[in-house]
């Protein structure tokens, strides 16, 4: 058998061009052709198969990336709607303690008790986040104050010393 000399490989080289313009002006799409994998996150999420032409694959992309952001959008706004809920029922907690202490106040076994029972229950919800919450805003408080009086940290803990002796 004769081998191949290198103006076959230019006459089959350009051969095989010439196929893929015709073929492209007759409707063909690469991108058909062009295989893409899909991860297995988003296999197992959305069901597409493993492998997916390229064409394909840019649609299914942009759908799920729209889905992915209109999820993460209503996800978000679900939970800044629940801390408005809880923010206005520590509002109307704390109103409510306000109101009724006084009136509390007046009997024998409850007045003293009632700042007990509310640290006590004030334990078991949410302590933790509502302590580092405080403990924030305090630190912040107390950075800012000693800006504004310019002694600094050092000095803060002797001006409220102080204060509170006397």
């Amino acid at each position: 058998m004769k081998s191949l000399t290198t103006r076959h490989y230019v006459y089959l080289g350009a051969l095989i061009l010439l196929a893929l313009v015709l073929a492209s002006c007759a409707g063909l799409d690469l991108g058909d052709i062009v295989k893409v994998k899909t991860p297995n996150t988003i296999q197992q999420t959305t069901g597409l198969p493993s492998t997916l032409s390229l064409n394909e694959a840019e649609v299914e992309y942009q759908n799920w990336f729209n889905l992915t952001q209109t999820t993460g959008a209503q996800w978000k706004g679900n939970i800044e709607k629940a801390g408005e809920i809880r923010g206005l029922l520590g509002q109307l907690t704390l109103s409510a303690l306000d109101t009724v202490g006084p009136t509390v106040a007046g009997l024998p076994v409850l007045g003293p008790a009632l700042p007990a029972l509310t640290g006590i229950v004030g334990l078991f919800i949410g302590s933790g986040r509502l302590r580092k919450e405080k403990e924030a805003s305090f630190n912040k408080g107390l950075e800012k104050g000693s800006g504004l009086a310019g002694t600094g940290g050092a000095n803060g803990g002797s001006v409220g010393g102080a204060g509170s002796g006397a």
